[in-house]
């Protein structure tokens, strides 16, 4: 593959020695070994078939009909050169002659050997089959297992594996192709009797029936692990000669199991060895020099298609590297864009060159020890929770994973002490993947604890509060420091840093408050004030009112337009509120967590987007909002706190919000034609006071004891 000129291919040089030695050693069995392995279990041109697997079933997805793509025109040429893999797999039993309403085409590829290799098309096919849900170990995790004390390993790679599992007669007309052969010129279809290759269910299949069989396998009594990815096995033992022991026995086991290992591929008894593209040695992991070199070596993409491969490529290897996120970002927005071919700035180019840089210097992880305490350092930058996963080792940390994940929507569009909290929650959840329940000490320079109690009911869904909560506080592995530490290197150097200066709850209050001195605790020696909105549908239609109450009088309260919702009423009934308030001291109750959210969260960073939220989508009820936020500057000192409706009513707080909340569905139910002037403008003084009575008339409530009346008479002596 050619690398474009000017991104020059750093990997011409320094080839690491080590990995020279594995790659002369790669496929070397010795004479000890050989003589005590059955003999059957390397592979030849016959694939090996599974003793105990039964026939696989392929069921389609309810209601879909078959699939037929004709095939594709194939050069002279190719059909020439795949023409003896297909001859060979008839003789073989792995195709046959058949007549299906199913075809897919069928693709020639050439190795760089010069010989062919078959692929077929199957992503019609795996469209209209049923998923099944990929029990497969996450390779990320799956080397957890491994301790520092396991030095000796051997790679096992199984050859043709999922040709072993035979596919059921009824299935097999699913995979039909057409074949032409070109010595005869004559058409007709063929069919897999096993498992196909690029089958999206082959995978999980094969797997499966593997680490079934292995179940049986009686591992030698010296200790030892064995791991299994999909065809991929891993043996790792604390000595050399365990390591033989446990090879050749696994090895015989394969063999008369019906399954075939690559003698090319095998990587017996060695210190170091590759595995599912890591170089694996004792105590440690590194990215593979040839996964290194393939995607060190690819040039620029040129379409969305080509730079998602890209992408798809380095993901593999995010673990490595501290700010992947970053890095990919300018990136990831590339493949956004709706034209043919990608126009790439500088930024981009950039970006593109670093990640390539990136990928040339990272480290060796250590592979986690969960008989030692793991180290989490957290840290959140333009939306992205990062994280450092170590152990000590020496004086020093050693660090064990990179972790990069982007917030969701929501969480980017929350102030930036409490993105950290999210932060270290998604951090968190990917260490717990490699510590297994071992203590994890987090290093974060926020109050995350501090702010997720006071302002996460704020902000937070109550799901997602609870979510927070259960990973943070209440699990007894977790541990949280808050220091000063914001540079990684610091904090592999063994520092844990000093405590911080600056107050998360003051910069939050400062910031995204409406205004700079609203409390969220009620003043002492202050008149408290209650409102309350309401909106429901009776006899079909729909009735709006809104109430400003004391605990014992009713301040304010009228009709609303018919379309207002519960919402909006709320809104209204807050803003009348503050305006009433206007250069006084009050404390205001609201059963209300959206208004109460509105003044002291979300109103300020509206405000500053434009009225748009998160997404970029216009929020509702922008109009009400805008006043909300101009009348809440009105009162002298002002604090709004949220009560909790439909309460008993054992206290004067739960009295007040229940007079506010009875008052406003009253002043619902008067018609239209006396409602306030304040559904479009508010009242005045005078206006208000007419209103009332005639509203108090017309529903006939005027009367000795009446608290509404009485608090006309008060009003208007």
């Amino acid at each position: 593959m050619v690398v474009a000129s000017e991104e020059p291919n750093p990997l011409t040089t320094g080839v690491d020695n080590d990995l020279l030695k594995l790659r002369i050693n790669e496929g070397k069995i010795s004479e000890e070994i050989a003589n005590q392995v059955y003999p059957g279990v390397w592979a030849t041109d016959v694939p090996g078939k599974a003793k105990n697997a039964t026939p696989v079933e392929v069921k389609l997805k309810e209601g879909r009909q078959p699939v037929r793509i004709k095939q594709y025109p194939l050069r002279k040429e190719d059909r020439e050169g795949i023409r003896p893999v297909i001859e060979k797999f008839l003789q073989l039993g792995l195709l046959r002659e058949c007549e299906s309403d199913f075809n897919t085409p069928i693709l020639p590829v050439r190795k760089p050997d010069g010989s062919y290799r078959v692929v077929q098309d199957l992503r019609a096919i795996n469209k209209i089959t049923e998923d099944l849900y990929p029990v497969v170990a996450n390779p990320y995790t799956l080397l957890t297992v491994l301790t520092p004390e396991l030095t000796w390993f051997t790679v096992l790679d199984l050859k043709d594996a999922f040709f072993c599992l035979p596919l059921h007669k009824s299935s097999q007309k699913i995979f039909a192709f057409e074949w032409e052969n070109p010595k005869r010129g004559r058409k007709t279809q063929l069919t897999w009797t096993v498992l196909p290759q690029g089958f999206k269910n082959s995978p999980t299949i094969f797997g499966n029936q593997l680490a079934k069989d292995l179940e049986s396998w009686e591992a030698p009594p010296e200790e030892g692990k064995l791991l299994q990815y999909v065809d991929d096995i891993l043996i790792a033992t604390k000595t050399e000669d365990a390591c033989m022991t446990w090879t050749v026995s696994l090895l015989n086991f394969l063999g008369l199991q019906g399954y075939r290992v690559s003698k090319k591929k095998a990587q017996v008894m060695q210190r170091k060895v590759i595995y599912l593209g890591y170089e694996i040695s004792a105590g440690q992991r590194t990215l593979g020099q040839t996964r290194k070199e393939t995607i060190c070596q690819t040039p620029r993409p040129q379409t969305v298609k080509e730079l998602r491969t890209f992408l798809g490529m380095t993901g593999w290897c995010r673990l490595w590297i501290y700010n992947y996120g970053l890095l990919v970002k300018p990136l990831y927005a590339l493949t956004t864009t709706e034209q043919k071919h990608l126009k790439w700035n500088k930024e981009t180019i950039q970006a593109f060159k670093l990640l390539k840089k990136a990928l040339m210097s990272a480290p060796a992880l250590g592979l986690p020890d969960v008989s030692k305490p793991f180290f989490l350092f957290s840290h959140e930058k333009q939306g992205i929770a990062l994280g450092i996963l170590a152990q000590d080792l020496g004086p020093y940390r050693r660090a064990v994973a990179y972790f990069s994940k982007q917030l969701d929507a929501t969480a980017k569009g929350w102030p930036g002490c409490l993105r950290a909290v999210a932060a270290v929650v998604l951090n968190i959840q990917e260490a717990r993947k490699f510590t297994l329940g071992q203590k994890m000490t987090v290093l974060v320079s926020h109050t995350v604890s501090v702010v997720l109690e006071a302002k996460g009911g704020h902000w937070l869904s109550p799901q997602r509060f609870l979510k927070y909560q259960a990973i943070m506080v209440e699990q007894d592995d977790v541990e949280i420091i808050v220091t000063n530490i914001v540079n990684p290197a610091s904090f592999l150097s063994g520092n844990t840093g000093e405590p911080v200066h600056h107050d998360c709850l003051e910069t939050i209050e400062t910031t995204y408050s409406s205004r700079s001195d609203l409390r969220d605790s009620p003043m002492e020696n202050t008149e408290n004030w209650f409102t309350d909105g309401s909106s429901y549908v009776l006899s079909g239609k729909r009735h709006a009112g809104y109430a400003i109450t004391t605990s014992q009088e009713i301040i304010e309260s009228g009709p609303l337009p018919m379309s207002t919702s519960a919402q909006k009423a709320e809104i209204i009934a807050l803003t009348r509120a503050l305006e009433l308030a206007q250069g006084k001291a009050v404390n205001i109750y609201t059963d209300s967590k959206y208004a109460f959210g509105v003044v002291h969260a979300h109103g300020a960073i509206w405000k500053e987007r434009g009225l748009l939220n998160s997404q970029g989508k216009n929020i509702k009820h922008a109009e009400e909002i805008m006043k909300l936020l101009e009348a809440v500057q009105l009162p002298e000192k002002v604090a709004i706190m949220h009560i909790k409706a439909h309460q008993k009513v054992n206290s004067e707080l739960e009295r007040g919000n229940e007079l506010a909340d009875r008052e406003a569905k009253q002043a619902a139910k008067v018609p239209a034609t006396l409602m306030s002037v304040y559904a479009c403008e508010f009242l005045k003084h005078s206006q208000y006071l007419e209103l009332q009575r005639m509203r108090l008339k017309k529903c006939k409530r005027i009367g000795r004891g009446d608290p509404l009346a009485d608090e006309v008479n008060r009003l208007d002596p």
